[in-house]
């Protein structure tokens, strides 16, 4: 059977339905869910760069892209949940975020730091969905090589909908 995903366009004023698709899939017992948070842009219209910028670059893809899982119990351990962002900012993605005075919650444990593969965050067992969702919409303008009209994509599996 083929995956099928949903896209949903919101924006940070109409954070709801994606604040409540996190607490419905907030756990998962057998598999994971997650979701994908991306500008509302039309990719023809942004110059990725060549297969060689993208082979040697040390940064990530032009589009940012921000993820959450459900925390599960896969296989017998659990795993919570993590966020993640891929993004162009190269090395200094941490810095550039503090700079902007977004706050990283101290809770967040950041477990990596790559310059292509992004930054990840684990959750704790109990946080707040809508800082979730806020913090990708405000991180994402600020790792963003180009300008949008701030509303965003989200898009997840229509899979685990059945």
């Amino acid at each position: 059977m083929r995956t099928q995903f949903r896209t949903l366009k919101f924006s940070p004023t109409t954070v709801g339905p994606v604040v409540e698709l996190m607490n419905r899939y907030r756990y998962t017992s057998d598999s994971i869910f997650w979701f994908n948070i991306e500008p509302d842009v039309d990719e023809r219209s942004i110059h990725t760069g060549s297969i060689f910028w993208k082979a040697f670059s040390s940064r990530g893809p032009r589009i940012p892209q921000f993820t959450w899982t459900s925390a599960t119990d896969r296989k017998g351990n659990y795993q919570p949940s993590e966020i993640g962002l891929t993004h162009p900012t190269g090395i200094a993605v941490l810095e550039r975020i503090k700079g902007f005075q977004i706050n990283i919650p101290d809770e967040w444990r950041l477990i990596q730091d790559h310059p292509k593969r992004g930054i990840v965050f684990q959750l704790p067992a109990t946080y707040d969905s809508e800082e979730v969702v806020m913090f990708a919409t405000s991180v994402i303008p600020v790792v963003s090589p180009f300008e949008f009209a701030g509303s965003f994509k989200l898009i997840y599996s229509d899979l685990t909908l059945e």
